[in-house]
């Protein structure tokens, strides 16, 4: 079984695995432009020998020239995207190793949280076992439980009464002359009319019989009004004993020494939301840095290398060339033969180059959608506040197989967010969860809370408390969850 921290922890060493590989592919990339570019140089020189071998001075010359300024532009294009290759891989590489050492302080401040709120609960359960030896809060106990129960049936009465109320009345309501005469205040003494008004209002109230039903009516209303005020102040009253007793309960912890554990437990926290906001920081800046990645390793969207093949295409593209193997071809002579073969030798080399660059890039581009997918259940799963303390996942197993697959690309992360799902759970606190505390559960978020508690990853702020509960039934990847 692993911890919430123990398995966002493996989903971060799958990332950076894939950042690592990441950066070894760009190594090779970085290489495989070199070689497309010392080809392309080697090409370009055996073009000129052969030019000066077979053609006269004034034809050489204008094909040289030609071949020398789409080299020039092409090996510059090259070359400089050869450079920001390991430019973006140099500072990938050094905001990944910050990342990383963020990464270890926030999961060295989430242990303390841990430990901290362990030495609390504990020493919470134990003040409970022995209070309970004591006669006052034997004596508190009995009657908060008196009055939350009597509170609790009169709730259930007002609530009742309530729901009834809306059929009991509808024929009232139905009833256009009864209803005139009821928000007219007519009886009361707040009705007020003219001379005639009053007369007709009298007729149309012995008509039919308004001064009869008028009182049932009222009670109607009255009733569940009543029994609401009664639910409440019958919750006040319970409020109090729970007030009494929690106070016995809180002397209890204190003179056991729950303070400092109290204290140590929100100084971690605070440390644990510097912590957040010093690794999310920094993984800003790394995701500009990938996004830079991005752009420059995939086809489409990269300017530069693409000008630079077609620089190099149309400088080969010449009649001269096509004329200049035609010259080669027919005449018997060896030297020419051998630049020919030479060339053609280069040929076969730069389609290999080519076709391992483009291979190369591609891989890339894979690998970034690979990590990207589990950086959004990475982003998802701290969204839902699924490291909190009390998280445990009973199926590591199955995670680390499907976080391995998602990896390799074999399945999507949406997969690998539903293994997640699945072996989630939550343990609860130790000893009763309002102990010493009557207005909330604990001074900590923990499991079994409602809407009105924390939510998700709101648990890391250190001035949350109450019930938490997470958010993990949201089926969209897009959270915007920090890292």
């Amino acid at each position: 079984m692993w911890t919430g921290r123990e398995t966002l922890g493996s989903i971060e060493g799958a990332i950076g695995k894939l950042y690592r590989e990441e950066s070894q592919l760009d190594a090779s990339l970085k290489s495989a432009v070199a070689d497309t570019e010392r080809l392309r140089k080697e090409r370009a020189e055996a073009l000129r020998e052969l030019a000066r071998v077979k053609l006269d001075e004034m034809a050489a010359g204008r094909l040289i020239n030609s071949l020398d300024a789409g080299e020039r532009r092409a090996v510059q294009i090259l070359d400089d995207y050869r450079l920001r290759i390991a430019n973006i891989t140099e500072r990938r590489d050094a905001l990944f190793k910050e990342v990383a050492g963020a990464q270890a302080a926030r999961d060295a401040a989430a242990k303390l949280v841990e430990e901290a709120l362990a030495a609390v609960e504990a020493l919470r359960a134990e003040a409970e076992g022995k209070v309970q030896a004591v006669a006052a809060w034997r004596e508190a106990k009995a009657a908060s439980d008196a009055a939350n129960a009597v509170a609790g049936e009169a709730e259930k009465k007002a609530a009742n009464a309530e729901a009834e109320l809306g059929a009991k009345r509808k024929p009232y309501d139905e009833d256009p002359l009864f209803i005139y005469l009821w928000q007219r205040g007519f009886g009361t003494g707040r009705y007020q009319s003219g001379h005639l008004v009053r007369v007709m209002d009298r007729m149309v109230a012995n008509f039919i019989g308004f001064t009869d039903v008028r009182p049932n009516y009222a009670a109607l209303i009255e009733i569940p009004l009543r029994l609401r005020e009664h639910a409440t102040a019958q919750r006040a009253a319970a409020a109090e004993r729970l007030d009494a007793l929690s106070t016995i309960e809180r002397r209890a912890m204190i003179e056991a020494g729950i303070e400092p554990r109290e204290r140590a437990l929100n100084e971690a926290r605070h440390k644990l939301a510097a912590a957040d906001r010093t690794l999310e920081d920094k993984a800003n800046l790394l995701r500009k840095a990938d996004d830079e990645r991005t752009s420059l390793v995939s086809g489409g969207s990269n300017p530069a290398y693409d000008q630079a093949m077609t620089t190099i295409a149309s400088a080969d593209a010449k009649d001269q060339i096509a004329a200049l193997y035609a010259e080669a071809r027919r005449t018997p002579t060896p030297a020419d033969d051998a630049i020919v073969r030479r060339i053609e030798g280069i040929d076969g080399h730069l389609a290999k180059a080519e076709a391992e660059l483009a291979g190369l890039r591609r891989t890339a581009q894979d690998l970034a959608k690979r990590r990207i997918d589990i950086e959004r259940v990475r982003d998802r799963f701290r969204g839902a506040g699924y490291d909190h303390p009390h998280g445990t996942f009973g199926n590591d197993r199955d995670i680390a197989d499907a976080l391995g697959r998602t990896m390799a690309g074999t399945i999507a992360g949406q997969i690998l967010w539903e293994v997640l799902q699945g072996g989630y759970s939550t343990r609860g606190p130790m000893g009763r969860p309002d102990f010493g505390y009557p207005t909330s559960p604990f001074p900590f978020p923990i499991p079994g809370g409602d809407r009105k508690g924390p939510w998700g990853g709101e648990w890391r702020d250190p001035s949350s408390r109450g019930g938490w509960t997470p958010n993990g039934n949201d089926d969209d990847f897009s959270t915007g969850g920090s890292f």
